[in-house]
């Protein structure tokens, strides 16, 4: 007759089978016939205390068939020999059970006629899983199910394997949308025949048509849903599934959001509805919001509970002043947490990097008041030690030591440490970067600390192909070979190190060349950077490229030479010098090409001095969301000779400003910009002046606007009587842009989280003007919308599809609704 069982928990059985061995039922365990001989003596339970310190003379093993006894006897602790402890033996049923292989596992105890002790551990063993099948599952097909059970043919019957395989069939299938889904195991069929069967009813799949707040007074339905992953069903951009554990952490953000936000009292519940088919729920998360408290004072005290009436590092008076919160605030976490944050690092600035401040609240009576205790742990000052560099086969250490500033005998600056894992993250070469100080030694603990530096070197080496299309630029390839830690001077030693990459590696320079055929433009370049020259602050660039392109009215070639010495002034501010030489030729002129154009054909040689400076202070270089730039450039044309001579000035201002950001990171920023340049005579070559529109200007033609030529050329070459004016219905001049000395754009752009963080929406409005004189007339306004679509795979530019409508132009300006650019590595 087949033994019927429930489908007990692991637990809940061996608590079972103490119950049997605790309570001396030992007449219901089957004594195999090869130990009748132990019958003659007395049995008893292992919590008797006659038989505890008596020496253990046999330890036996009952029920063993398939397992070896070897293996049972390396699992045990009790031994032959040692004093009798029931403690001892319990550890070791608890140890055997959770081996797996067992059903049950009971001990107890024989006391012997010499007074010794034999200690019996009677097991069953688990019934062997022959064959495992599923039955039911038609979303999911039989290979994905099974690896998900960590059970296997041949092996014993697990049941923590098998609660753990229905958790994770059942994780699939809500995942899916199949909230309903049901999992059984037949528990007959695996007892008789050994076969394990998943027996699965899928369900309808139910997607969430609302998701609802209740109660929520404070916050609006908006800014709660930002905090939940829950949402509901959403063509293409929401799947709308209804996850159970999914609700359970949507509540614990919610509660979390509110006491963050000074809610003490907050209760969050959710409730799910499912609709008569079964096919659709909405969820309400049920919200009682209670008062929101707000920070009464704020007292100081040592770790060791002495008040802080007698200075030490810091005053009181300082600690408060460094807090972001204050008495009156709402008591909010993040305030609370700034404040910890801003007093830590004041210490780890002077090297307390051990400081610790623990900030505690009570209540104050029956108003929504709290009183806030800040404990502070200054401990001792910290100079620095060895700083050691781990796990930089390739890197030289001097390009990491570059990026630490953290000086032997200096005090250990904990808040340069953050800055310093900062900067080696931004550099691009390392995929991991851990600065650890190490622990005090006891036995001096006024000793320097040394410094580890451990870092993961990631492939800063590649070749990139790829296909482009803008607006502006039209279709293009890309071909590129970049090395981001490149050294020039480690040359290979064979054919074979330079295939395989090992050489000209590790000095931190920048190597690149870039080839771009495309309709419109066609670029082909080659750049060497050394960002610091001799191990100097200076750096050092070069850059040599040839460049066609295709204009309306003509072609441009330009091929171009530039070297430049930088150098950084802190982590904000740059300076540079540049020397540009370029060749340019206008060639391919069309029936409507300004004579301004021809006449500036050249062959030119064209030269320039430029003093550039930058300050930056974004928060992100890649996708700043905080942070501000600032770009100036003073550049001399005709220095060294040819037939241009002007001086030229650009500047430019761009800040970003987060204006919310939603409880997964996900920030709207607004970004402004202001930027002007003007060239201080008449002399500079269409091909040097400046232009606005396109994607510069959206809502505009490329570079229409511009002051336009009063004449165009009839023929090629042309001749006086070839020579058209071009005007409009009012008789004012309509010709072909040329260009102009003064140039001023300004513009805003307001960027909203659209899915996760891989699409947004922006709207946008841009101003400017181009004029040949200082003037802000004739002026330009559009506004827009847009959509950009972030994939990492693809860079970090995004695609970006702009649309834009004037709503202040000149009358002879051209528009363009429509703008993009797009960049797909293959």
């Amino acid at each position: 007759m087949a033994r019927t069982r429930s489908h007990t928990s692991a637990p809940l059985r061996l608590r079972l089978a103490w119950v049997i061995a605790v309570g001396g039922c030992v007449a219901c365990v089957v004594t195999p016939p090869s130990h009748a001989a132990f019958h003659h003596a007395s049995t008893l339970s292992v919590d008797d205390e006659s038989l505890t310190d008596r020496p253990i003379s046999e330890i036996v093993f009952i029920g063993l068939h398939r397992i070896n006894e070897q293996e049972i006897r390396n699992n045990t602790r009790v031994a032959i020999g040692q004093p009798f402890e029931a403690g001892s033996i319990k550890n070791d049923v608890s140890t055997l059970y959770r081996l797996g292989h067992f059903d049950s596992v009971t001990a107890d105890a024989e006391l012997l006629g010499d007074g010794t002790v034999r200690v019996r551990y009677v097991v069953v063993e688990q019934a062997i899983v022959q064959d495992i099948q599923v039955v039911g599952n038609k979303i999911v097909s039989d290979q994905e199910l099974r690896s998900l059970i960590g059970l296997y043919p041949g092996g014993p019957r697990d049941d923590f394997l098998l609660e753990r395989a229905i958790a994770k069939i059942k994780g699939l299938y809500r995942s899916k949308g199949n909230y309903l889904v049901e999992v059984k195991v037949d528990e007959s069929r695996l007892e008789e025949t050994g076969i394990l069967i998943f027996r699965i009813v899928e369900g309808p799949r139910v997607r969430i048509r609302e998701v609802i707040f209740s109660g929520n007074d404070a916050f609006t339905t908006n800014q709660l849903g930002a905090q939940i992953k829950t949402k509901p069903w959403v063509f293409v951009f929401s799947m709308g599934n209804l996850d159970e554990d999914q609700l359970i952490d949507d509540v614990a953000a919610l509660d979390k959001f509110y006491k963050d936000r000074g809610f003490i009292d907050v209760r969050v519940d959710k409730r799910v509805e499912i609709s008569p088919t079964g096919q659709e729920a909405k969820v309400v998360f049920v919200i009682s919001e209670g008062r929101q408290y707000r920070l009464r004072s704020i007292a100081v005290e040592s770790h060791d509970g002495v008040a802080r009436d007698r200075p030490r590092v810091m005053h009181a008076e300082q600690l408060l002043g460094l807090m972001i919160i204050r008495p009156g605030d709402a008591f909010t976490q993040d305030k609370v947490m700034a404040s910890t944050k801003s007093v830590e690092e004041a210490y780890q600035t002077m090297g307390y990097i051990d400081a610790r401040v623990d900030p505690t609240w009570i209540r104050i009576g029956e108003s929504p008041e709290v009183d806030m205790i800040v404990t502070v742990r200054e401990a001792a000052p910290v100079t620095t030690g060895i700083v050691r560099i781990q796990g930089n086969s390739i890197t030289r250490d001097n390009v990491i030591r570059r990026k630490l500033r953290l000086q032997p005998g200096r005090p250990l600056d904990g808040h340069e440490i953050d800055l310093a894992k900062t900067r080696l993250e931004a550099s691009q070469l390392f995929g991991e970067v851990r600065i650890t100080p190490q622990s005090p030694d006891p036995a001096n603990p006024d000793a320097p600390r040394d410094v580890l530096v451990e870092v993961k070197e990631r492939n800063t080496g590649s070749l990139n192909f790829g296909v482009g299309v803008g607006s502006d630029s039209g279709f293009f390839g890309q071909i590129s070979l970049n090395q981001n830690n490149f050294d020039i001077a480690d040359t290979p030693q064979t054919f074979s190190e330079f295939i395989s990459g090992r050489a000209f590696r590790g000095a931190g320079q920048q190597f690149s060349i870039a080839l771009s055929p495309g309709i419109d433009v066609s670029t082909y370049s080659v750049s060497f950077a050394e960002p610091n020259i001799l191990e100097t602050d200076y750096g050092l660039g070069t850059n040599a490229f040839y460049r066609n392109r295709v204009y309306t009215a003509f072609t441009e070639e330009r091929i171009a030479g530039v070297f430049g010495l930088s150098r950084a002034f802190g982590d904000m501010w740059s300076g540079a010098v540049r020397m540009s030489l370029q060749g340019v030729t206008l060639t391919n002129f069309a029936s409507n090409t300004p004579i301004e154009v021809y006449n500036d054909r050249g062959p030119a040689f064209i030269n320039s001095f430029t003093l550039a400076f930058t300050r930056t202070n974004f928060d992100n270089m890649m996708r700043p969301t905080r942070g501000s730039r600032f770009e100036g450039e003073l550049a001399y044309f005709g220095g060294m000779g040819g037939p241009y001579q002007f001086p030229l000035a650009t500047a430019s201002y761009t800040n970003f400003f987060p204006l919310s950001e939603d409880f997964f990171g996900r920030k709207s920023v607004l970004k402004t910009n202001i930027s002007a340049g003007y060239i201080f005579n008449n002399s500079a070559p269409v091909s040097e002046r400046f232009y606005l529109g396109g994607r510069s200007l959206r809502g505009f033609l490329f570079r229409a606007i511009s002051p336009l030529s009063g004449m165009e050329i009839g023929a090629d070459p042309p001749t006086p009587s070839s020579l058209t004016p071009t005007v409009n219905e009012q008789g004012e001049p309509n010709g072909q842009p040329i260009g102009g000395n003064w140039r001023f754009f300004a513009g805003a752009q307001y960027e909203i989280p659209l899915f996760d963080k891989f699409i947004s929406i922006v709207a946008f409005t841009d101003s400017g003007t181009v004029t040949q004189n200082l003037s802000m007339s004739p002026y330009r306004v559009s506004v827009g919308t847009g959509l950009r679509i972030y994939i990492p795979q693809l860079g970090q530019a995004p695609l970006a599809f702009d649309f834009a409508v004037p709503v202040v132009k000149y009358a002879t300006d051209q528009t363009q609704t429509f703008s993009f650019t797009a960049e797909l590595p293959f």
